[in-house]
Parts: C-alpha cells; sequence; structure tokens
C-alpha cells in the first residue's frame, strides 16, 4: 500500500510522538469502519461531517491540546462521514459539527457546533465520568442511535424559529419593494378614473332572504299554480337608504365579494390608518363573509366645481382628468361623512346613522368610501379588477431576481451588441454620470444622443449600468461577466435592491441629462437664428459662446468634485 501524502496524514490528524506516527483522529467512511469503531473499547469522540461541509478541522489543534493534557489511552478521536454511514443517515444535511461521545460502543452524549470551551469541558467530564463507569462507581444510560437527543432537538426549534425569521424579513423586504411600485402605479392609473368612485358596505349590514322566484319572461301560465319555487336574495338596508343619496351618480356595477387579508391590505393601501382603528370584529367579518361594493360615476360635472367664482353654475362641462381629480370622490365622501372623515365623520353623517354599537360598546362602521384619488384607485383596484384593467391598471408585479452589471462606459461598443442580442433577457439599461447607487445620476438611455453629447463631456466616471434577469445557470449573466464588468451583484436578490436604485418604478419616464441638455442647447440655437434674423445676432453668438465656455467650466469643476466612489464592490 502507498505512503500516505502529506494532506492525507493533516487530514487524519497524525502527528509525531517519539520518532512514530499516533493516529490523533481516525477516519470513518463506510458501515464496516463504523461497526469496527463501536466493537472498540474506551472513549470515543466521534465529529459527524457529511462530504458537501467536510470534517471541523479547526478543532484539531483543541483536541491535540486536551488529548496531550489528559494523556488518557482510553480517548480516541474519530471523524465519520455520514455520506455512506446508514446510522448517520439524520446527520447529512447538517452544517454545524455534530460530536458523539461513545463509551465502549454506547452513545452517551451529543452535542453540537464548534464551541471549542464547551466541546473541551465535555471531554474531561466524559473521561473522569468514564473512568467511573468502568469501575463500576456509576451507572450510565445510553442513547439509541435513532433516537432523536434533547440537543438536537433545541437546534431544531432554533432553527425553525431562524427560518420563520428568515420568512418574515423576505416578505417585509418584498412588501418595501411592492409599496412603491403599487403607488406609482395608482398614481398613473387614477388619471383615467376621474368620474368613478365606489361605496363598499360591510358585512354585518347585508341580509339573506328566501323570496319566491318570479315566473320567466314568456312562460305560459299553468291552469294548476305550481309550488313556488324559493331563491336566495341579498338585502342590504343600508345601501337602500344611502341610495336616494346618490341621486347625481350612476351605478356602474354592483358585486360581492370575499376579502382576504392581502386584498384587503390591497383595498386600504392608502387607508392604512383607517384599516388599523377597525376593531378585531368587524376584521374578522370581512375576512369571514362577503362585503357588497357598488360603482358609481357622474356622467358630468357641474362647472361650480371646477371654474372661478361668479361663472354659471347651470352649465355642464365635459370631463376633464387634469381639473375633475378628486371631486366626485369629495362629494361622496362628503354625503357619507358629513364634514368630517372616514376617521371621524360628522355627528348628523350617513356614516354616524349607520355605524353599530356591539355588546362591548364598540362602534362598529357599516360602510366605507374613498377620500381621495389614490385611495379610490386601491379600492377599485381589488373590487372591481375587469373595470380597472380595461382602464388602464397595471398590476404591480414583485421584482423578478436579477444581477445589477456596471461597466466603464469606454466598453459601450462592445456589450451593446450583447445586450441586443440577449433583449429578452435585459430588465433595463441606462448611461449614468456615476455608478453611485445611493445618488446614481442618469445621462440617457441612448448612446447616439451620448456620442451626440460628446463623450469628452462626461469624464472618466461615466458607466454603463444594465440590470440581467437570472436565467438557467446565469448563462446571459456570465456573456457580461467575460467582458470584464467593474462591478457585478452578489446575488439575485442584492441584484433587486441595486436594480430599485438605479431604475426605480418611473424610470421608463425619465429623461436623462443628456436629453434635457440637448433640448435646451435645440431651444437656444432656435433663439440665436431668430435673434441674426432679428438683426442682433453677433451679439446673441457672442453670449452663447460665453454660456457654452462657462458651462463646461463648470463641469470641469463637477467632475473634479465627484471622485468615483461607489458604495457597490468590484468585481475580482
Amino acid at each position: 500500500m502507498p505512503p500516505k501524502t502529506v494532506n492525507q496524514n493533516k487530514r487524519s490528524g497524525r502527528m509525531a510522538k517519539k520518532g512514530a506516527q499516533v493516529v490523533l483522529q481516525e477516519e470513518i467512511n463506510n458501515n464496516d469502519d463504523w461497526v469496527k469503531m463501536l466493537e472498540k473499547s474506551g472513549i470515543y469522540v466521534v465529529d459527524v461531517y457529511a462530504e458537501w461541509c467536510g470534517p471541523c478541522i479547526p478543532m484539531i489543534a483543541n483536541l491535540k491540546k486536551i488529548k496531550l493534557e489528559i494523556g488518557n489511552e482510553n480517548l480516541h478521536y474519530a471523524v465519520a462521514k455520514s455520506d455512506n454511514i446508514m446510522a448517520l443517515e439524520r446527520f447529512r444535511q447538517k452544517s454545524e459539527p455534530h460530536w458523539l461521545f461513545f463509551f465502549d460502543g454506547n452513545l452517551v452524549n451529543l452535542i453540537i457546533g464548534s464551541n471549542a470551551p464547551r466541546l473541551m469541558n465535555l471531554i474531561t467530564d466524559e473521561v473522569e465520568q468514564y473512568v467511573k463507569f468502568k469501575n463500576g462507581e456509576i451507572q450510565r444510560e445510553f442513547i439509541p442511535m435513532n433516537q432523536i437527543t434533547e440537543e438536537e432537538k433545541k437546534k431544531m426549534i432554533e432553527y425553525e424559529h431562524y427560518q420563520n425569521q428568515k420568512i418574515k424579513n423576505e416578505k417585509k423586504i418584498i412588501d418595501d419593494r411592492m409599496m412603491k411600485a403599487r403607488e406609482y402605479y395608482l398614481r398613473r392609473f387614477s388619471v383615467n378614473i376621474p368620474l368613478q368612485t365606489c361605496v363598499v358596505y360591510f358585512p354585518h349590514t347585508i341580509e339573506y332572504i328566501m323570496v319566491e322566484k318570479p315566473p320567466e319572461e314568456g312562460a305560459e301560465l299553468s291552469e294548476e299554480p305550481n309550488e313556488p319555487v324559493m331563491v336566495e336574495k341579498r338585502v342590504c338596508n343600508v345601501a337602500t337608504a344611502c341610495s336616494p343619496k346618490y341621486a347625481e351618480f350612476t351605478v356602474n356595477e354592483a358585486i360581492e365579494m370575499q376579502l382576504t387579508e392581502d386584498k384587503l391590505n390591497q383595498m386600504f393601501f392608502m387607508d392604512k390608518e383607517l384599516l388599523e382603528s377597525f376593531p378585531s370584529e368587524l376584521i374578522d367579518q370581512l375576512l369571514s363573509k362577503k362585503v357588497f361594493s357598488v360603482m358609481l360615476s357622474m356622467p358630468v360635472i357641474k362647472n361650480e366645481d371646477v371654474v372661478s367664482e361668479g361663472a354659471a353654475v347651470d352649465n355642464e362641462i365635459p370631463p376633464d382628468p387634469a381639473e375633475h381629480m378628486g371631486i366626485v370622490e369629495q362629494r361622496l365622501s362628503t354625503i357619507i361623512y358629513g364634514n368630517g372623515s372616514p376617521l371621524n365623520p360628522s355627528p348628523d353623517s350617513f356614516a354616524v346613522e349607520h355605524m353599530i354599537v356591539n355588546s362591548s360598546n364598540v362602534k362598529i362602521p357599516s360602510l366605507y368610501t374613498p377620500t381621495n384619488p389614490l385611495s379610490k384607485a386601491a379600492a377599485l383596484a381589488v373590487l372591481f379588477k375587469k373595470f380597472c384593467l380595461n382602464n388602464g391598471y397595471v398590476p404591480p408585479q414583485p421584482p423578478l431576481p436579477q444581477y445589477i452589471v456596471i461597466f466603464d462606459i469606454e466598453k459601450s461598443n462592445i456589450v451593446l451588441p450583447i445586450i441586443e442580442d440577449l433583449e429578452g433577457k435585459i430588465d433595463h439599461y441606462g448611461f449614468f454620470r456615476n455608478a453611485d447607487p445611493e445618488n446614481p445620476i442618469l445621462l440617457c438611455k441612448d448612446y447616439e444622443l451620448l456620442t451626440t453629447y460628446g463623450m469628452d463631456k462626461i469624464g472618466k466616471d461615466g458607466k454603463l449600468v444594465l440590470s440581467v434577469l437570472k436565467d438557467d445557470n446565469d448563462k446571459s449573466l456570465l456573456r457580461f461577466v467575460d467582458v470584464g464588468p467593474i462591478y457585478v451583484s452578489p446575488d439575485s436578490d442584492v441584484g433587486i435592491d441595486d436594480a430599485i436604485k438605479f431604475f426605480p418604478h418611473d424610470f421608463d419616464q425619465m429623461d436623462g441629462e443628456v436629453k434635457i441638455w440637448l433640448a435646451q442647447q435645440s431651444a437656444r440655437e432656435e433663439e440665436a437664428m431668430a435673434a441674426v434674423e432679428d438683426g442682433d445676432g453677433e451679439e446673441h453668438v457672442a453670449g452663447e459662446d460665453e454660456e457654452f465656455s462657462r458651462r463646461k467650466e463648470n463641469e470641469k469643476e463637477g467632475e473634479e468634485e465627484r471622485p468615483f466612489t461607489t458604495k457597490l464592490s468590484t468585481v475580482s
């Protein structure tokens, strides 16, 4: 048999002693090795590991030290690879070291972790216990190998707690990401629905009664009356009482809906304070019974709401989203809440009139209407989803796993063809003044605009930033890595956070410095040409040259004040 290499000897924990080799740690790699170890007498301290994780190498020095200090020939160390040993199957997915203590092949203790002082103290104690055990001074209770120990149960509880906390933290991160996206899309959508709003009647206002089904239209009447067919009918007395007050509104749609916790939070997305004020009894109702909702609209709005004082109030004007934002919500909320608010309605309002008081003297509201365009958009998006989708609402989606990749702008000619080739895998890209994620300054999104502006004006800090969607084996990402970026997100979760900073939800509406500057330059050139035609062009052009020189000087000073201080780690 060939001699072991240096690395093999180190792995086995061999140490020199008086010219000979003493095995500090035996290797147990399969079932036969395991059975042989159990047949041996003495104390065995076994480090159980999985191949993907490896044994606890840093602990060898401590084990060597304590073996030399104790000098007990009955103390043995071993490392056992759980992958090929049936008795150790439950340890195969564990990343922490598991130390098993055996007295003459019988399990007596188990601890988890790499706490060196704890392990050393326990070895010392168990050596003393073993001497007493062999001398018949004490009895030792053995642990069956298939029994889960108290140490393992404790670790399982800790791990479960860790996983639950991890899930909560991840959910919070996702919720925070979605919050800005939801508000952005609601704000855009609210412009499309200036004349619509809604009223929601809470479950305790709704009754279901049995009524006789009316005969179908065109059905022949028989000489002998048939037994009446009874059907269920919804009755909402609060809605019936309120309807006359809505005479100026048109009912577009009425629905019943069962809310989930997620839908409830989305519906009151802009009215969180109101939702939090609801008593638990009402929340339970909202999550267990259906609500009744009515979408209303005002076909026209009298100009008394939108024109200056003194205009004729009888005239009616066509809808104009910019002018009518908030008017419909204000009109309906005044009907329901009076001069108050949903949290504090007027004493003579419909909201107070139909409020109920439970046995604990807790006031429970019976209906709700949004009071502003954003809260209205949030409610309609949940309650009347089809209508909203048909009218331009875009439901926010969780961001896809992605990576941010940053290049020096000089590599644009190499990177842009790859972006074009991988069009479906690129979420966004743009050219930035620098790559500071806390203060990204967009230059533009078009390379042609960049060259028109002049690469010499950008300076050395210009960067090309792109977000690459995660795919199988990160094939798309690797194509960009081969080009030599200065930064790549370490994982796709960090990439999402990076992307939100560089490419916010309104990125598609952003112009960037270059487009703004070129527009201003074009306007100045038109003014200069007009001035030439008017005869004072020379003076104007001179002023233009002076302004251009001053701008270049300012840009140069700005570059000196803006060194590249990105907080993102670079690619090695």
